[in-house]
């Protein structure tokens, strides 16, 4: 087994870092090379040990120049200016996170050297101190059983809020000392992983009252946990005693106690829409070229950033209907073309690990392509007529969703107009969005 070496500080903090910005950013971690920019910095590391648990094992973190060329190791200071960059950036301008005068990441990082920190919201201190000091897989199962014992089934009897007692119980207490352990090579991570839904099956049958918080935390696609580093209602303060305090946000994360179900064919279907409005697959001729015009205009290219060359385009619309992710459509209103949608089963794209849905989910990616319909209400009317076609096509689906940038105030306010709510912020690579969900009912 290969894994992080745990000697080196400078590391261990580059490592906690860049490990937070992974998850919070929803960003796929691929076992071996990873290369990624985070703000203005490019970045180069080889991934050892591929954790369940988001507890990934880094080899030394690289910052690459302009040509690709690896430059020098990534300071833990360095990387959190680059976080902090990043995430201002991904945030609004009235967003905590970019409140004038207040404390940065580069703030706490700083501290940290002195503090001897090395994440910005570590696990509890004694949980933190005991997993580093085990050793063997024995002691390793022996300390998760007592766990279940000592902690999580008191916390269990306890909770009446499900998504603070996940982040509490499970995101900050169990999951990450099971992490780090699978990550130093103490142990093997998915075991524990089993071990430890078998202890919570355990809990129920003796505890029948904790059985609607466990049986979250076995099927939910995701879980509740903090993010430090990426979101706008992240906030970073200075303690009467001087030290750098990060006061985080919620999000969700992939679940790894969840049993994956077999997968089950549910094509996207392509929904009968109202208001005069038709819709119909992406053909790859004529439709091509309409798409690759209306990805070039300004104000689509602008937010979708896919001003692509047309051989690009054929190549991405033919992926797209060979493939069983999206459904590519171009949509027209009295004959006329107006915009390009994408329709796609959530579990299967990238937002599925963003927030609870269920497994029948379907979202949309919309352009309003034609510029002079914008602003006169077509978008708005577009969108709910879509939402409400994909319910009467799928009557198993329970909501459909979508995730425009949170710096896109006009898309964000039409999907509102069209009777979509806004859920929470979502990180994901290249951005932040709204998620904005239509509810069935």
């Amino acid at each position: 087994m290969i894994v992080e070496a745990e000697g080196n500080g400078v590391h261990q903090r580059s490592s906690a870092l860049l490990r937070r910005w992974l998850a919070e950013t929803h960003t796929p971690v691929p076992e071996g090379a990873l290369r990624l920019a985070i703000g203005p910095v490019r970045l180069r590391t080889e991934v050892v040990h591929r954790s369940p648990t988001g507890q990934h094992g880094f080899g030394p973190i690289r910052v690459l120049d302009a040509n690709g060329a690896e430059v020098v190791e990534a300071e833990p200071v360095l990387l959190a200016a680059a976080c902090s960059a990043d995430a201002r950036a991904r945030a609004t301008a009235d967003a905590p996170l970019n409140a004038p005068g207040a404390p940065t990441l580069v703030d706490w990082a700083v501290d940290s050297v002195l503090r001897r920190e090395s994440d910005p919201l570590p696990p509890p201190g004694e949980l933190a101190a005991l997993a580093r000091s085990l050793s063997s897989a024995d002691e390793a199962r022996r300390w998760l059983s007592g766990h279940v014992e000592s902690r999580l089934l008191p916390g269990l009897r306890a909770a009446t809020n499900a998504e603070a007692a996940t982040e509490a119980l499970l995101s900050r207490g169990a999951l990450p000392v099971i992490g780090g352990l699978g990550r130093r090579g103490v142990a093997d991570e998915r075991e524990l992983l089993a071990g430890l839904v078998r202890g919570l099956h355990a809990v129920v049958e003796g505890y029948p009252e904790t059985k609607w918080l466990v049986d979250h935390w076995l099927t939910s696609p995701t879980l509740t946990d903090a993010a430090a580093l990426n979101g706008g209602a992240v906030r970073y303060e200075r303690t009467a005693e001087g030290a750098v305090r990060v006061r985080p946000m919620p999000f969700e994360r992939a679940n790894p106690l969840r049993v994956a179900e077999p997968e089950v064919e549910m094509p996207v279907p392509v929904p009968e829409l109202g208001g005069g409005f038709r819709l119909r697959p992406v053909r790859l001729d004529p439709d091509a070229e309409l798409v690759h015009r209306w990805m070039n205009a300004e104000h689509v290219a602008v937010n979708w950033k896919q001003a692509w060359p047309l051989e690009r385009w054929r190549q991405e619309l033919a992926g797209q209907l060979g493939g069983d992710h999206s459904l590519p459509c171009v949509v027209s209103r009295d004959g006329r073309d107006l915009g390009y949608l994408e329709l796609y089963r959530v579990r299967r794209d990238k937002l599925a690990h963003c927030y609870s849905g269920g497994d029948r989910d379907l979202g949309v990616h919309i352009a309003i392509g034609e510029p002079d319909v914008i602003g006169r209400g077509v978008g708005s009317g577009l969108l709910r007529a879509v939402a409400e076609g994909l319910l009467a096509a799928d009557p198993a689906c329970a909501r459909v969703v979508a995730e425009p940038d949170v710096h896109n105030g006009a898309s964000v306010a039409a999907f509102g107009k069209a009777g979509f709510v806004r859920s929470r912020e979502v990180g994901l690579p290249g951005k932040n969005s709204a998620l904005m969900v239509f509810a069935r009912g």
